[in-house]
């Protein structure tokens, strides 16, 4: 009877309709939340003016999303902002389908839909409750790197370099997924290296050359915009004293609200960072590796980011919640493994 039972629940639980559903109402609330809590503060890199080639160079190259917003208004009743939210919606929907999909590759089981919700708890705490700022191209990043790296790992080149195009239109960061793809795949023993990575280092390659084709491409488009190609950063020297002393020195943060302290700093990603070394005996190897992405990400962001700004994490989101979930499954599995002896 038991065995029916569970039989009859995983049936329900992979039935398209079911993580259709699951996975919709999900996007639909977080991008509710995330339009209600965030805005667009900074006029330069205003959404409208990137779809008008008017905007400030470092966010007009960031130009995917406001110029597909702007076609759909052309094309649909909906409005610009509209536009921007039914993005949104799509980019957390694949977001989630993706982070499934990775999660089953990497635990090598199946795993129910609500393992991929977790996501949402670090991607919602750093882009709505302790983030203020709207940029177009945020929670679009997160899809394509989510994207990219399952259809690497699952081997379907063409869709993966055709996502890998469009995704650099709309954020430079996809040079992260050719790093995430040399951690997780790259044999770091010297002996017989180039043998073993032979093949991966042909899709590096072939990466790397497109990716500064793409810059360069973009680079050429910008030229005659506005401003330079990276903003002056704050001081995080100063940040980190004032947020010791619970004052503001990040313009956008109103610290007269809880989320607004920069001491919330201290909570990225919602504090679940903090499970990896409980769970580092259940995470598996490959996200292991792929947690190196974190210094090598640190480095350019302390040169050219803002990095008080808790939405400039964005690759990370999806690297620290791989690590925590396939941690949590395995462990999960482990104490079923038990119970059952």
């Amino acid at each position: 009877m038991l065995n029916i039972s569970s039989s009859l629940v995983r049936k329900v639980n992979s039935s398209p309709l079911t993580w259709i559903t699951i996975f919709a109402l999900a996007s639909l609330t977080f991008t509710k939340y995330y339009f209600l809590f965030t805005n667009e503060f900074y006029p330069p890199a205003y959404a409208y003016k990137i779809a008008n080639f008017e905007a400030d160079k470092v966010f007009q190259k960031r130009f995917l999303v406001p110029i597909s917003a702007d076609i759909l208004t052309r094309v649909t009743p909906l409005s610009f902002d509209q536009s921007l939210k039914c993005i949104t919606v799509l980019s957390i929907f694949g977001l989630l389908y993706y982070f499934k999909k990775i999660l089953e590759k990497l635990t090598d089981t199946y795993i129910g839909h609500f393992w991929s919700l977790l996501l949402l708890i670090p991607v919602s705490w750093n882009y709505m409750f302790i983030n203020s700022i709207y940029h177009t191209y945020d929670i679009p990043a997160l899809f394509f790197y989510s994207a990219c790296l399952y259809l690497f790992i699952d081997r379907k080149y063409i869709l993966f370099y055709i996502i890998f195009i469009v995704a650099t239109l709309n954020r430079e960061s996809t040079c992260f997924i050719t790093i995430s793809i040399a951690l997780l795949f790259c044999d770091f023993n010297l002996k017989n290296n180039f043998k073993k990575n032979r093949y991966t280092i042909r899709h590096l390659l072939a990466q790397t050359t497109l990716w500064l084709f793409l810059v360069f491409f973009i680079n050429t488009l910008v030229k005659d915009s506005p401003g330079q190609s990276y903003e002056a950063t704050y001081s995080i020297k100063q940040f980190f004293w004032n947020m010791l002393a619970g004052l503001p020195s990040w313009p956008y943060l109103n610290n007269e609200s809880f989320f607004g302290n920069p001491r919330c700093f201290l909570t990225l990603f919602g504090c679940v960072w903090v499970a990896i070394p409980f769970l580092r005996k259940h995470i598996p190897a490959f996200c292991k590796r792929l947690l190196l992405l974190v210094p090598i990400y640190l480095i350019p962001a302390l040169l050219y980011a803002n990095i008080m700004e808790a939405r400039v994490y964005h690759e990370l989101n999806v690297v620290i919640s791989l690590a925590v979930v396939t941690g949590l499954i395995q462990l999960k599995n482990s104490i079923s493994i038990n119970s059952a002896i």
